[in-house]
């Protein structure tokens, strides 16, 4: 089996969950995402809530999150329109970088790679923030170069 790959995208946007879906199925390497669903906080009807990361209802989910983050050698950020206002986006990739910061030090940031989505040219203010004036890559859609960066040595 290949690398262990985390990759981050907005849920609720159903192209990211196609571009995930091909990716995960063209890649030599284990590619996986988080489903939310089970974990989501819900209203007393049973319907989901929108909860940020920082609501203390939402630990369970931050505490599978973490683990799953754990577990991967790299992380993959697809980057489409809204991925920049996305605040779970944002905190997967910042957690990802302090787990991995305690391994690799310095060369954490070449463990995470972002990379723009099939057919979007987005603007610098779709990048999340927690990508921003780091030594990480942001790559436009390309399966074969995110083969290649995952065969790479770290």
């Amino acid at each position: 089996m290949g690398t262990r790959v985390y990759v981050s995208l907005n849920h609720e946007d159903e192209a990211q969950r196609k571009w995930f879906e091909l990716l995960a199925k063209q890649s030599r390497h284990e590619l996986h995402t988080f489903e939310r669903a089970e974990l989501l906080v819900r209203d007393r009807t049973g319907r989901p809530l929108r909860t940020a990361p920082t609501d203390v209802r939402a630990e369970p989910l931050r505490m599978a999150l973490r683990e799953r983050l754990m577990k991967s050698e790299r992380m993959v950020v697809l980057i489409a329109r809204d991925t920049g206002v996305n605040e779970w986006v944002d905190w997967e990739i910042r957690t990802f970088f302090e787990l991995k910061q305690q391994e690799a030090g310095s060369t954490a940031w070449r463990r995470l790679r972002g990379m723009r989505g099939k057919g979007h040219r987005v603007t610098r203010g779709g990048d999340p923030d927690a990508l921003a004036g780091r030594a990480t890559v942001t790559m436009d859609w390309s399966p074969a170069s995110l083969e290649r960066w995952l065969e790479t040595a770290l």
